[in-house]
């Protein structure tokens, strides 16, 4: 049995605790708001000066249940918008029938709450619940308790039963769940002494996925004065993942006076923050037939890891919100680096406690000032060069990268290629050398050595390689992202017109790690190619397209070359060849999951359509004038720093050098001309993100 230790009901604590609110901060109208003096600890009212909100993060609570229709968080509830409640049927196709508001993997069934089942108990009821009020129940309206985020979306996977417990099989599920359906954060409010490998793989899926996963150090009521972790691990706060990757945000307890809280775990592996945990009173699950002590909708006062694990899961929604655009690493290293520094009062905890105590407004004023560390940055080159590119007034080569800055400042550049190739050139960008800094993969387009080479930002060549056989003229297509799951971004290539539809995965020095036929080996259309998680399932797919003579048949493989679904994405007949994108241009709705952008290569009306995974259209729009039938180049990324990806179009040869940018919805968000208005030869884009 996978037991929660943190359920330990302070239930007759009466102490008057020093509520010395500061003067200048905001203060909710919560009825009990007084009650909750933990919240002005962690700086949380200077923090709401700010911020006070995350309506568009998603926070899973592993728990016992949660009250959904409780009045202090039903307001707050996640709803799957995909799923029709009670039709009995599995609308999103996630495997689960009615999962409107989450899942219980304890009884199996659509309705999160406690059941209050045989064997049920105070704590094991309305514990999920207190943890909900904790990180969520809605502030400043008049009732009740203040969350630290006053309005969220807050997934209620009950795998605990109604007495605490609960199975590692269930746990594996919620936690895979949340994963698949776009969690942005989970929160694991319990502990148990077993390592489970199953457990552990669950946690590096959601790691892959980019889910900050939060868990409880763990309590000890004993003499002890707390478990020393290192000593005797506690999980799921201590798993990491084989290569060193910290799995896990592991959470401790501080007492009123930020000393580590008698009962809390201790360690210097598998903490790595404190937060307060004694005496919180929150939402508690109201059910007046179970009993006189159910007649509340509000109560404490508790104790616990269980209580300080919320607050670090609300601070990092908060964090996420204010600025959408950060990495998990990036939110992570907010979180840790803005806390207070208690050593002072814990000498006997030096290194033990994580790197200091929560500090809710250190963090998000950190995550406000990190607004501007990054910008997406368009990238462009001639489709064909047959000569000379104009950008505005300046003459360019006709293998030269221009590097953008929105919405159509010309920022850096460099020349690719020293050879006069008429073709024009393929690109990519990622962090492909592992230095945490956006590389530019760029090939040969339609003809020429299969040459690919990894530059910097600045036009450093890194590498170069031959992808394929040196008598090879077809040209490479080019896309990158970490198909594998080994936290690497790999190279993938494909051909152009004239060589079997090979496709190869690469590392960036060159290193074949796999390749497959994408289509009939007859096939030397060429094949077009792009990368992301289209699935969800925190490992990006491989989507690709034929060129020029095939129809429009797109494929979705896995990073081992395995076919995952297939669909067509315009008229069996055309044969115009089809280019595409893979970005998640619904950043703020589906977290983890992208969508495909297609465009014809050639040959009829620019019609951009935006695809799901499952082939369901979702949007379309004319990138041009519908009589313009010479292709669109694509590429998508967040231009403008929103959380959401843009789409970026380019006119194909024999129009004008027409760049656009349009939002998911197909409105037009800037328009300009890439060179010179007499250049006819094509546009081909791209995106990199940059450090500022």
């Amino acid at each position: 049995m996978f037991k929660k230790i943190s359920q330990i009901l302070i239930a007759v604590l009466l102490l008057a605790l020093p509520l010395q609110m500061a003067g200048a901060s905001f203060i909710p109208n919560d009825t009990y708001y007084y009650n909750q003096w933990y919240l002005e600890r962690i700086k949380a009212n200077e923090a709401w000066e700010k911020i006070n909100s995350s309506p568009n993060i998603v926070i899973a609570i592993i728990d016992s249940g949660i009250q959904i229709i409780h009045p202090d968080l039903a307001g707050n509830i996640y709803i799957n918008k995909d799923e029709i409640a009670g039709n009995g049927i599995d609308d999103d196709h996630n495997g689960f029938i009615d999962d409107v508001n989450g899942w219980d993997f304890v009884a199996n069934v659509p309705d999160p709450s406690p059941k209050f089942s045989a064997g049920f108990n105070n704590s094991g009821v309305s514990h999920g619940t207190m943890v909900a009020g904790i990180i969520g129940a809605a502030g400043n309206n008049n009732r009740g308790v203040a969350g630290v985020t006053w309005k969220s979306e807050i997934m209620a996977l009950k795998a605990l039963d109604d007495s605490g417990n609960g199975r590692m099989s269930d746990v594996i599920r919620a936690i895979d769940y949340a994963t698949n359906n776009g969690a942005d954060i989970i929160n694991l409010s319990f502990t148990g002494s077993s390592y489970s490998e199953g457990l552990k793989e669950a946690l590096e899926r959601a790691y892959r996925a980019g889910v900050i996963v939060v868990a409880a150090a763990g309590n000890d009521q004993s003499e002890n004065h707390g478990v020393n972790i290192d000593k005797t691990p506690l999980y799921p706060a201590c798993y990491d993942g084989d290569n060193g990757e910290n799995l896990v945000i592991g959470v401790a307890a501080t007492d009123t006076m930020d000393q580590k809280a008698i009962f809390s775990s201790y360690g210097s592996s598998c903490i790595d923050i404190s937060a307060p945990g004694v005496s919180f009173f929150s939402t508690v699950t109201y059910n007046p037939f179970a009993g006189e002590e159910y007649n509340q909708y509000f109560g404490g006062y508790w104790s616990g890891t269980s209580m300080a694990t919320p607050l670090v899961s609300g601070t990092l929604a908060l964090i996420k919100e204010v600025n959408p655009n950060l990495t998990r690493d990036e939110i992570t290293n907010i979180l840790l680096r803005s806390t207070d520094n208690i050593n002072n009062v814990n000498p006997n905890y030096i290194g033990q406690l994580g790197v200091g105590r929560l500090n809710m407004s250190g963090a998000v004023n950190w995550a406000e000032e990190k607004l501007n560390d990054h910008s997406g940055r368009l990238l462009l080159s001639p489709y064909w060069a047959s000569y000379s590119a104009k950008f505005r007034n300046t003459e360019e080569h006709q293998n030269k990268i221009q590097i953008l800055s929105p919405p159509s400042n010309l920022f850096k550049e460099f020349l690719a290629d020293n050879n006069k190739y008429k073709e024009g050139l393929k690109f990519g960008s990622g962090d492909v050398t592992g230095n945490s800094v956006s590389d530019i993969i760029v090939a040969n387009g339609f003809s020429g050595q299969p040459l690919v080479r990894v530059f910097d930002v600045k036009g450093k060549l890194q590498s170069q390689f031959m992808a394929y056989d040196l008598k090879s003229k077809a040209g490479v297509n080019i896309a990158v992202g970490d198909v594998d799951g080994d936290l690497k971004n790999e190279i993938i290539t494909a051909p152009g017109f004239g060589a079997e539809p090979l496709v190869k995965i690469f590392d960036y020095k060159g290193k074949l790690k796999k390749q497959f036929l994408a289509y009939d080996q007859k096939f030397k259309g060429g094949v077009n190619v792009a990368v992301g998680d289209v699935s969800g399932d925190g490992l990006a797919e491989i989507i690709t397209t034929p060129g020029s003579g095939g129809g429009p048949h797109l494929r979705i493989w896995s990073g081992q070359g395995k076919l995952q679904s297939q669909f067509m994405v315009y008229d069996q007949n055309f044969k115009g060849g089809v280019n595409l994108a893979v970005a998640n241009i619904d950043g703020r709705f589906e977290r983890n999951k992208s969508e495909i952008i297609v465009a014809p290569q050639e040959g009829s009306s620019p019609l951009v359509k935006i695809f799901d995974n499952y082939g369901r259209l979702k949007k379309q729009f004319m990138a041009y004038d519908n009589k313009f039938k010479n292709g669109v180049s694509l590429a998508a990324g967040d231009v403008n720093n929103d959380g959401s990806a843009e789409i970026i179009t380019g006119a194909g040869p024999g129009g004008a050098p027409h760049v656009r940018v349009f939002s998911s919805a197909g409105e037009i968000l800037e328009s300009f001309y890439a060179y010179a208005d007499t250049f006819n030869k094509g546009v081909s884009v791209g995106f990199i993100l940059m450090d500022n």
